[in-house]
């Protein structure tokens, strides 16, 4: 087998099969431990040299829509109220025409009422005067039939 010396130190094969991985891994954890090193060194000059973007455009903008909002509500507000009343009104008026409505109907109904009494009456009246003219007509037929010369 192979065997290294170094320092007075005599390494056999399977011992170097042992050492070389050890090293690398050792020399790997270094290289990455730097770069991790200098990457946070890299971002840290990055977060100090950054600069917030302007927003006052957007912040502006935000203001603007704010104010369309509250203006867009006092509309509301005034249309809800508006339309509240239009409504009152024409509940009110509603009520009203019913009322109308009602009395007409009441109206009509005592004209018809009495309207179909004085027909009654009349129809009565008419129906007596047809009676009356029927006994006169009787009676003349019956004269006249008794004594065809008189008249």
């Amino acid at each position: 087998m192979a065997e290294i010396e170094y320092s007075g130190i005599k390494i056999g094969g399977s011992k170097l099969l042992l050492i070389v991985p050890l090293v690398g891994t050792i020399v790997g954890g270094l290289w990455g431990g730097f770069e991790l090193y200098s990457r946070y060194l890299s971002m840290e000059e990055q977060i100090s040299a950054y600069v917030a973007p302007d927003l006052s455009g957007i912040e502006a903008t935000v203001a603007l829509f704010k104010q369309d909002n509250e203006a867009t509500k006092e509309l509301v507000i005034d249309m809800r109220n508006s339309t509240r009343e239009d409504i009152a009104t024409l509940y009110k008026n509603l009520d009203k025409q019913d009322l109308r409505n009602r009395a007409n109907v009441e109206s009509v109904r005592s004209m018809i009422t009495a309207f179909e009494g004085r027909l009654a009456d009349k129809m009565a009246r008419l129906d007596d005067q047809i009676d009356g003219l029927e006994e006169k007509l009787d009676l003349r037929i019956k004269r006249a039939l008794e004594n065809p010369l008189n008249k």
